[in-house]
C-alpha cells in the first residue's frame, strides 16, 4: 500500500518516509531492546513506578497529560516502542523538511539520532521516555508545520512548540537548533540570497517566541491553578537576564559540556568515540568551506558570513538554556539538540558527489565514520543497560540483605517497625565503567543512596513497611553511645534497637 485515504484525500506513502521508519525500529531495537525487554531501576524510578515525575514545581506542566498516552505505569515495552514511533515520526519530517532521498544517508540520520546519548539517558528513567520523545517530535513539528502551512502554520508551530517545552524545557533547543541548521543549509545549499532568506525566516523567529510565550502563559496558569511556584532545580526558578559575568560563564559551560558530549573533555585521546567525533567535525568545517565555494556562496558576502556565524553558532544554540539562568548544570538528558549537528553533516554530505575525486572521498569518509558512529552508539547502548542490570540487581540484594538484618531482630517483631537508616553504604564499581560518553541515569554502582530508597524496595519487592524516623529522633540516636559503639555494614551486629528504633548503621 503506497497511500492512505482520509475522507477525500489520500496521502502517498513516499520510499523514504518507509526508510526512515524502518531504519529508526531496526537500528533503535538493536540499540535499545535489551531495555524494552528488561524491567530496570534508578535512583529516580523508585519514586515513579507509578507516575510521570514532577511535574508542575519543575515548569512541566504538560507532562502528565502528555504520560496519559500511554498509562501512569513504568512499562518499559510500551513506552520504549512509543518513544520509536514519536522519533520514527520526528524523522519522518526532517526527510520532508529538508527534501532527503538518499536511502543510505536517511537510514544514518536516523541512526545517529536513534542512538544518541541522550535517547539512551532517556531510556534510563523508562517512565518518562515517551512523554520526552514526544517533546523532541513536537520540537521538530513546530518547525516543520512553520515551513510547510502557509497559512497559519507560524501559529501552529507556536502551539506545538509551547506543548513540547511544557513536557521538559530543554527541547527549546532541539526546535532553535533545527531553525539555525535549516537557515545554514538555506544559504549553504540552496544558495539564498540575505535578505530573501530574512523575508522567509522571520517566521521561525516569531514561531520560537510565540512557543516560548505560549509555555509561559500555561505555565503561569498551572502554577496558579495548584497553588504552588517553581522550584529551585536547575535553575527553573530564577530564570530570566543575566548579568555580563554569567554570560560569559555561561560561555564556559557550553564549551565544556559541548566537548564532553563529544568524548573531547580531555582532548583528542585514542578512543573511538573521541576520533570518530573529531573526524566528523573537521568533515562538517571541510564541507561547509567546500560548498560555499563550489556554489559561488562568497560571492554572496551577507549570506557567505550568515552561513559561518550559523555554523560557529550551534553550540550556543544547543545548549541555550545555560544562557537563561545561572543556575543550570547541562547534563545527558537535555542534549538532544547536539545530534541534530550530524543531521546537518548528513545534509551536506548528499550534496557533494559526481566524478570528482575530492568529494566522492569526502562523501565516502563521512558515510563511513557516520556508520561507524552508530555501531559504537549501539555497543554503548548495550553497555549501559548492562551496568543498570547490575546496578539493579546489587541494589535488590543490598535491600534484602539489611531486611534480613533488620527482621532478625526480636524488637522487628514484636516492638517497632520504626526505622533510622544512618548513612549511606557505598560499594563502588564506577572504575568498570567504560562508557564514552558518560550518560545521566547509567551507573553500575548500587542506588541505594537515601533512606527512602530501601523503605520503597521493601514495601513494593519484599511487603514489609517500614517507618523512617524522625529528624529529631535520629540525631538523638547520634548522640548515644549504644550507637557510636556499633559496627558498621556488613559486619555483625550493625543493626540495633535504640531508644525503641531500629536502627541500621551503614557507615561512618
Amino acid at each position: 500500500m503506497n497511500g492512505i485515504t482520509i475522507g477525500e484525500k489520500t496521502v502517498i506513502i513516499k520510499r523514504e518516509w518507509k526508510t526512515a521508519v524502518l531504519a529508526t525500529w531496526i537500528i533503535g531495537l538493536f540499540a535499545h531492546a535489551y531495555r524494552f525487554f528488561n524491567f530496570l531501576m534508578t535512583w529516580d524510578s523508585l519514586y515513579n513506578i507509578y507516575g510521570a515525575g514532577d511535574t508542575y514545581g519543575l515548569g512541566r506542566w504538560f507532562l502528565p497529560w502528555a504520560g496519559l498516552l500511554s498509562s501512569a505505569f513504568d512499562m518499559p515495552w510500551v513506552n520504549g516502542a512509543l518513544s520509536l514511533i514519536f522519533i520514527s515520526a520526528a524523522m519522518v519530517l526532517l526527510v520532508e523538511l529538508f527534501d532527503m532521498r538518499n536511502g543510505f544517508l536517511i537510514s544514518l540520520c536516523a541512526g545517529v539520532v536513534v542512538t544518541f546519548p541522550t535517547v539512551v539517558s532517556t531510556f534510563a528513567y523508562m517512565y518518562t521516555a515517551d512523554c520526552y520523545m514526544l517533546a523532541f517530535l513536537l520540537a521538530v513539528a513546530a518547525v516543520y508545520v512553520t515551513y510547510r502551512v502557509k497559512k497559519y502554520g507560524m501559529f501552529l508551530g507556536m502551539l506545538l512548540l509551547g506543548f513540547g517545552m511544557g513536557i521538559y524545557q530543554a527541547y527549546a533547543a532541539t526546535a532553535i537548533t533545527l531553525v539555525l541548521i535549516y537557515i545554514i543549509w538555506q544559504f549553504v545549499v540552496q544558495k539564498t540570497a540575505f535578505l530573501d532568506a530574512v523575508r522567509q525566516d522571520m517566521k521561525y523567529l516569531f514561531m520560537l517566541v510565540g512557543g516560548a510565550a505560549v509555555y509561559a502563559l500555561f505555565l503561569r496558569f498551572s502554577l496558579w491553578r495548584y497553588g504552588i511556584s517553581l522550584a529551585g532545580y536547575q535553575g527553573i526558578g530564577d530564570m530570566g537576564i543575566m548579568s555580563p559575568a554569567e554570560y560569559r560563564l555561561a560561555l564556559v559551560k557550553t564549551k565544556f559540556r559541548f566537548s564532553v558530549i563529544f568524548g573531547l573533555e580531555n582532548g583528542i585521546q585514542k578512543r573511538p568515540y573521541t576520533l570518530l567525533n573529531v573526524i566528523l567535525l573537521a568533515l562538517l568545517a571541510v564541507l561547509v568551506v567546500y560548498l560555499l565555494i563550489r556554489n559561488r556562496v562568497y560571492e554572496k558576502k551577507l549570506s557567505f558570513a550568515a552561513a559561518l556565524a550559523g555554523v560557529c553558532l550551534l553550540p550556543v544554540t544547543c545548549y541555550v538554556v545555560n544562557f537563561t539562568s545561572p543556575s543550570v548544570e547541562y547534563h545527558t538528558l537535555m542534549e538532544m539538540a547536539v545530534c541534530l549537528i550530524y543531521v546537518l553533516l548528513i545534509l551536506l554530505l548528499q550534496e557533494v558527489g559526481g566524478k570528482q575525486v575530492f568529494p566522492k572521498l569526502l562523501k565516502c569518509c563521512g558515510c563511513a565514520a557516520l556508520a561507524l558512529l552508530v555501531y559504537y552508539n549501539v555497543l554503548n547502548a548495550n553497555i549501559g543497560y548492562f551496568y543498570m542490570n547490575q546496578s539493579t540487581e546489587k541494589s535488590l540484594a543490598i535491600a534484602a540483605n539489611v531486611l534480613d538484618r533488620v527482621e532478625s531482630l526480636d524488637e522487628f517483631q514484636t516492638a517497632t517497625n520504626k526505622i533510622a537508616l544512618m548513612g549511606t553504604y557505598e560499594c563502588p564499581t564506577e572504575n568498570a565503567l567504560s562508557m564514552v560518553p558518560s550518560v545521566m541515569g547509567i551507573s553500575s554502582d548500587s542506588f541505594l543512596n537515601d533512606p527512602n530508597h530501601y523503605t520503597i524496595l521493601w514495601k513494593n519487592y519484599f511487603g514489609v513497611q517500614m517507618e523512617l524516623a524522625s529528624y529529631d529522633e535520629i540525631n538523638a540516636i547520634h548522640e548515644t553511645e549504644e550507637f557510636k559503639s556499633m559496627p558498621i555494614y556488613p559486619k555483625k551486629g550493625c543493626t540495633r534497637c535504640i531508644n525503641g528504633i531500629i536502627v541500621v548503621r551503614l557507615s561512618e
